[in-house]
């Protein structure tokens, strides 16, 4: 699911922070294969996908899916 970063089957802060360490502490990576993090469906996980999770989570932006 797009935007579960950390695969507990729930979209949550814990998720933005999952790939907060990820992009700046050498965190691991989302599971498979990176698309878990990529929320805003652009094809990478960066910044962005960060922005758009904590958009969807606290003012009510839509939610991650492509």
């Amino acid at each position: 699911m797009r935007g579960d970063a950390n695969g507990d089957g729930k979209r949550t802060v814990s998720d933005a922070v999952y790939l907060i360490n990820y992009l700046f502490k050498g965190g691991p990576a989302p599971v498979p294969v990176l698309r878990p993090g990529d929320c805003n469906c652009d094809g990478k996980v960066n910044v962005a996908d960060v922005v758009y999770l904590i958009n969807y989570l606290f003012k009510g932006g839509p939610p991650p899916a492509c």
